[in-house]
């Protein structure tokens, strides 16, 4: 019996040893063959007007308080920036403030507006466009706000759409370097990553896990096919117009946008600063926002317009993280047991060939953890020393291990939903 069970946990090793090595290859090559679109360290030849829409809801005043704060701290003139508070008049939570915000942004020399949302009109907006669908319901996504803000604003074809959370932060020369960005590419994005990661022990690994997919991974794509991450990126009104801004019934309305551009001969470029959100600390909430998350990619991998050898681009840096994933619930567990029999002076006998696979797959771990703290060195932000020490104790290489592999949870999630035909449903994120 014992035999038998170290023979499984020996071929349960050299099976995912083989799957992290075609990823850690397919991963190398977008590496180094396909490179990044990178917005130059420079000011704008010429500062254009920003729009930012701003979806608001269920969020607590003092959040987006912070967060119009943070937008008028850039290092852009107030004077050519634009706010608008996107919310349901349904949430009352919200419509009790928004108009005192508007009201003491203008005392301030700001220009904040409220903007509720007419169901009627954008029933209408979507008949009249062909998107409402089949059901006739009409979405109360996070998109659906966004398109018929940018349906009924009327906004000048030569300035800047950004998007923003109510949680978003980003570094103050963002703005600028968004505008410049625009003058060489058509849609620009900012990178990402956590910025409360001393709430618990899962924004801490998220922190250090999304800064290292922005940077290596995700900037890699910008040659596309690309997605865009939600928050802090930059499109011209008129590039915006054209691609008919987003599609209403999507829950993951980033992706689906980055897609339609991408095959519209949209180029991405991407700016080397990082956008600071909000992580749930719970992990029954964490769950679910990323089981929403996970599930974008399935339905993009057959999208008629880009070719095989787009969709495999786009399997490569996608779907193959979730490979990695699940093939960690495996692969750990018989990682560990060859490492005991190693320490133990039992070591099996490896052929000369799962020799090459592990040292290749060794010496991938070593690089991507190199460039994971790089990576995050740049984009985290500490309090004080202490707080820092803390972090870097309780996100690591090994628990980063952790963090990938508690993903499961959510693509296990999505997969069955996807498998079983279940609608996305959209979901507010508790801030």
């Amino acid at each position: 019996m014992i035999e038998l069970l170290v023979f499984v946990l020996f071929v349960l090793f050299v099976f995912t040893q083989s799957v992290y090595f075609l990823v850690n290859l397919a991963v190398v090559a977008l590496l180094y063959v396909r490179r990044v679109n990178l917005v130059p360290e420079e000011r704008p030849s010429r500062e254009r007007p920003i729009h930012v829409l701003m979806a608001v809801r269920t969020e607590r005043r003092e959040i987006v308080e912070r967060t119009i704060e943070g937008i008028y701290g850039q290092e852009y003139p107030d004077e050519l920036i634009h706010v608008y508070l996107i919310y349901e008049e349904e949430d009352a939570g919200v419509a009790e403030y928004v108009d005192d915000l508007g009201r003491e942004a203008t005392e301030r020399g700001w220009s904040v507006t409220p903007w509720s949302v007419d169901r009627n009109g954008l029933q209408y907006y979507l008949e009249a466009e062909g998107g409402l669908f089949e059901t006739g319901d009409l979405p109360r996504t996070k998109a659906a706000a966004l398109t018929y803000a940018f349906s009924t604003l009327s906004l000048p074809e030569g300035d800047v759409v950004t998007v923003y959370d109510a949680d978003t932060e980003l570094p103050s020369d963002v703005f600028a370097l968004g505008v410049r960005g625009l003058e060489e590419y058509d849609i620009v994005q900012a990178k990402q990553t956590v910025r409360n990661h001393a709430d618990g022990w899962l924004p801490t690994l998220e922190a250090m896990g999304i800064a290292a997919w922005s940077h290596v991974i995700y900037a890699h794509t910008s040659k596309g096919p690309y997605q865009l991450l939600g928050k802090g990126y930059f499109v011209g009104v008129k590039e915006l117009y054209a691609l008919g801004s987003w599609d209403a019934d999507e829950i993951t309305e980033d992706m689906a946008l980055g897609v339609e551009a991408y095959a519209n001969g949209y180029t991405l470029g991407v700016i080397d600063r990082y956008v600071q959100d909000l992580c749930p600390a719970e992990f029954d909430t964490w769950a679910r926002q990323k089981r929403r998350w996970v599930r974008g990619p399935y339905k993009h991998l057959l999208t008629p317009r880009l070719s095989f050898r787009d969709r495999l681009r786009f399997l490569t840096f996608t779907v193959a993280n979730q490979m990695l994933t699940l093939t960690n619930l495996v692969g750990i567990p018989a990682g560990i047991f060859v490492l005991w029999q190693t320490l133990s002076g039992t070591a099996l006998e490896f052929p000369t060939a799962l020799s090459v696979l592990v040292t290749a797959n060794l010496v991938s771990w070593i690089y991507y953890t190199v460039r994971t703290y790089a990576a995050t060195r740049r984009a985290v932000i500490f309090e004080n020393g202490r707080e820092k020490v803390r972090f870097y104790l309780l996100s690591n290489p090994f628990t980063q291990l952790l963090y990938a592999t508690i993903w499961a949870v959510p693509i296990v999630g999505a997969l069955r939903q996807s498998l079983d035909g279940s609608p996305s449903e959209f979901e507010i994120t508790p801030k």
